[in-house]
C-alpha cells in the first residue's frame, strides 16, 4: 500500500524527470549563435546525447541518495518511479528491435544493386567491395582484440541481466540461414534468414535488371522510395535516442553506483586505440602497395577534416572523390569506391564499433560459449562484415550496423543503448576511417588495374 507521503513523493519525482525531458527538448530545438554573430546552430546531436547522459547520472545519483535516507516513504515513492521512468527504455529498444528486418532487406538489396550495376564497372565494383569487407573483417578482429586487452568483461556492467542464450556453433548457424518460412523468419526476427532473402531477391533484381531494363529501373525507383521511408523512419527512433539513454542510466545510477562511468570510460579508451591500429592497418596496405603514407595524408587531409566536422562519409563523398582522383584514381573507380564505401564494409562504423559491442555483450550473457575461442571469432567476424552491407555512413549508421551484428548473434541487445551515451565521444575517429577505407579501396582497386593492364600489354607486345 501506498501512503500519501509516497505518493506525493513520486509525483514529485516524476515531475522532475519530466523537467528534464523538456530541458533536452529545449537543447534539441534552440538555436544557438555562433561566435561571430553571423548565423544560429543547433547543438550537435551527439552533444545532446552526453548532456542525457549528464542529466541521467545526477539524477539518478540523487535519486540513490533518497532511496539510502532510510525513509520508508520515499524509498517506496523511488522504486515506484523508476519503473515508471524504466517505461521510455523499454519503449525505445523495442522500435530499434522493430527496425531490424526493413534495415537488413533494404540495405542490403539497394547494395547488392548499387554494386553489380553497370557491365563495365563490374569488375572494379568486385575489387571496391572485396577490399571493403576485408578491412572491414580486420577492423573486427581488432576491435574483439581491444576488449580483450582493455579487460572489459561482464563484470564491468554486472548490473545488466541480458536475455540467457543457447550456445550456438558455426554449423548451427550454417544450418539456420536458409528459412523454411519467410514470413516466420520475419515474424521472429531471424535476422540470418532475412539476410539470405535479401540476398537472393538483390540477386534476382539484378538479373531481372539485365533482362528487362525497364522493369529494373521500376524496381530501384521503388527500392529507393523504401530505403528512403525506412530511413526517415530510423531519424524518428534515432532522435528518441537521449530520452532512452536518460531512462537507462537513470536507472542503472540509482539502482547501482558510479563503476557504470569507469566501465563506459575503458571502452571509450578501448576504441581510440582499436582505431589507430585500424588506422595502421590502412597505412601496412598501402605499403604493400607502393603508395606513399605522407603523400597519401597530404592529399586526402581535407576529407579527413571535413569528415571530423561533419560527422559523415556521405556528406564527404565530393572530397572524397577529389582525394581519391588527386592520388591518381581514374574518375570511373573513384565515383564507384566513394559511393560503395557509404554503405558497404565502413571499418569504424560498421567494423570496430559492432564488433566491441558485441564481444561484450557476449561476455554478459549467461549461456554463451566461451568468447575467447576461433569459433567465436569466426562467427563475429563473419556476421560483422554482413552487417557492415547497408550501413549507412550518417549519424546512426553504427546502431544500424550493431543491431544486424548483434542480433544475427542471437543476443539481448539492450545494451546498444547504454554505449549511445558515449556516443558523441568515440564518433570523432569515425567518419575519417571510414573515408579512408573508401580511399583506399579506389586506390587499391586502380593499382591492381594498372597491373592487369600491364600484363596483358606484354602478352599483346609479346604475341
Amino acid at each position: 500500500m501506498f501512503s500519501a507521503a509516497s505518493v506525493f513523493c513520486a509525483i514529485g519525482i516524476l515531475g522532475l524527470f519530466g523537467g528534464i525531458i523538456w530541458f533536452l527538448m529545449f537543447l534539441r530545438k534552440t538555436e544557438f549563435e555562433t561566435l561571430k554573430g553571423d548565423k544560429k546552430i543547433r547543438l550537435n546531436f551527439g552533444l545532446i546525447l552526453l548532456a542525457a547522459l549528464l542529466c541521467g547520472v545526477i539524477f539518478g545519483y540523487v535519486l540513490k541518495l533518497i532511496w539510502n535516507a532510510g525513509i520508508v516513504d520515499a524509498a517506496v515513492a523511488v522504486n515506484y518511479s523508476l519503473e515508471w521512468i524504466d517505461i521510455l527504455q523499454s519503449v525505445f529498444l523495442s522500435a530499434l528491435e522493430l527496425l531490424i528486418v526493413p534495415l537488413v532487406l533494404v540495405s542490403i538489396i539497394r547494395s547488392l544493386l548499387k554494386a553489380g550495376s553497370g557491365t563495365e564497372a563490374s569488375r572494379s565494383a568486385a575489387t571496391i567491395v572485396a577490399v571493403l569487407l576485408g578491412t572491414c573483417a580486420l577492423a573486427a578482429l581488432t576491435g574483439y582484440g581491444m576488449v580483450r586487452i582493455f579487460g572489459i568483461g561482464a563484470a564491468d556492467f554486472s548490473f545488466a541481466r541480458p536475455t540467457a542464450l543457447t550456445p550456438t556453433s558455426v554449423i548451427r548457424t550454417i544450418k539456420s540461414i536458409v528459412p523454411s518460412n519467410m514470413f516466420g523468419a520475419v515474424s521472429r526476427n531471424s535476422v540470418l534468414p532475412v539476410v539470405f532473402l535479401a540476398a537472393l531477391i538483390g540477386a534476382a533484381a539484378l538479373a531481372v535488371k539485365k533482362s528487362n531494363a525497364e522493369y529494373g529501373a521500376k524496381f530501384e525507383t521503388a527500392l529507393e522510395i523504401a530505403y528512403e521511408l525506412v530511413g526517415t523512419v530510423v531519424d524518428f527512433v534515432i532522435a528518441f535516442t537521449p530520452f532512452g539513454i536518460l531512462s537507462l542510466v537513470t536507472v542503472n545510477i540509482a539502482a547501482n553506483d558510479w563503476t557504470l562511468l569507469v566501465s563506459l570510460g575503458k571502452f571509450i579508451g578501448a576504441f581510440y586505440a582499436g582505431s589507430v591500429i585500424v588506422a595502421a592497418i590502412h597505412v601496412i596496405i598501402l605499403f604493400i602497395f607502393k603508395v606513399k603514407a605522407m603523400e597519401y595524408f597530404k592529399k586526402s587531409g581535407n576529407a579527413f577534416l571535413f569528415a571530423l566536422s561533419s560527422l559523415s562519409s556521405i556528406a564527404t563523398m565530393p572530397l572524397t572523390i577529389k582525394a581519391e582522383r588527386d592520388l591518381g584514381v581514374n574518375d570511373g573507380t573513384a565515383n564507384l569506391a566513394a559511393s560503395l564505401g557509404t554503405c558497404i564494409g565502413q571499418n569504424a562504423c560498421a567494423g570496430l564499433y559492432p564488433a566491441m559491442l558485441a564481444t561484450i555483450i557476449a561476455l554478459m550473457t549467461p549461456g554463451q560459449q566461451d568468447v575467447w575461442t576461433l569459433s567465436f571469432a569466426v562467427q563475429l567476424v563473419l556476421f560483422t562484415v554482413i552487417g557492415s552491407i547497408g550501413a549507412a555512413g550518417v549519424g546512426g549508421g553504427n546502431i544500424q550496423a550493431s543491431l544486424m551484428v548483434v542480433s544475427m548473434m542471437g543476443m539481448d541487445f539492450s545494451l546498444i543503448t547504454l554505449f549511445l551515451a558515449v556516443d558523441f565521444i568515440v564518433s570523432l575517429p569515425r567518419p575519417p576511417l571510414n573515408v579512408s577505407d573508401s580511399i583506399l579501396a579506389g586506390l587499391v582497386t586502380q593499382k591492381l588495374e594498372e597491373k592487369r593492364n600491364g600484363r596483358l600489354a606484354r602478352k599483346l607486345k609479346a604475341a
